[in-house]
């Protein structure tokens, strides 16, 4: 991981984002979906670009791929999860909206924005002692 002096934090604030995706994609939905098409594939997209970018911000690049595996089956997860719930549906374009933001959070915030969160400690003076 990188040398983060808030590490614990930043990673318990990346937890509790995976625990609201699952919440979101879990529960009985409220029939408030706004009318554009393919809006929930946005939404897909975004929320995985921005676990995958944040992450990015966390662990080593030796990390990236380990964690990009794990979040693509998590998104599977959550798919079959709700074929099961009853109240929800499996959608592989779904999967693929979230592949897509995992890759871009990665090819964005991995290679050209990696050091974010570090820059926000130093801004905040919070260095290593």
């Amino acid at each position: 991981m990188k040398e983060l002096k808030l590490r614990k934090l930043w990673l318990l604030i990346g937890f509790i984002y995976i625990v609201v995706i699952f919440y979101l994609c879990l529960r009985r939905s409220t029939g408030t979906i706004p009318s554009f098409p393919h809006i929930d594939k946005i939404i897909h997209f975004t929320a995985y670009f921005i676990m995958m970018s944040y992450f990015c911000q966390i662990l080593n690049k030796s990390s990236y791929k380990v964690a990009f595996i794990i979040f693509v089956l998590m998104g599977v997860l959550i798919e079959f999860l709700q074929l099961m719930t009853g109240y929800r549906s499996f959608e592989f374009l779904d999967m693929m909206a979230n592949t897509s933001g995992l890759l871009m959070g990665w090819l964005i915030f991995g290679n050209y924005f990696s050091n974010v969160l570090k820059n926000i400690e130093s801004f905040l003076k919070f260095k290593n002692s």
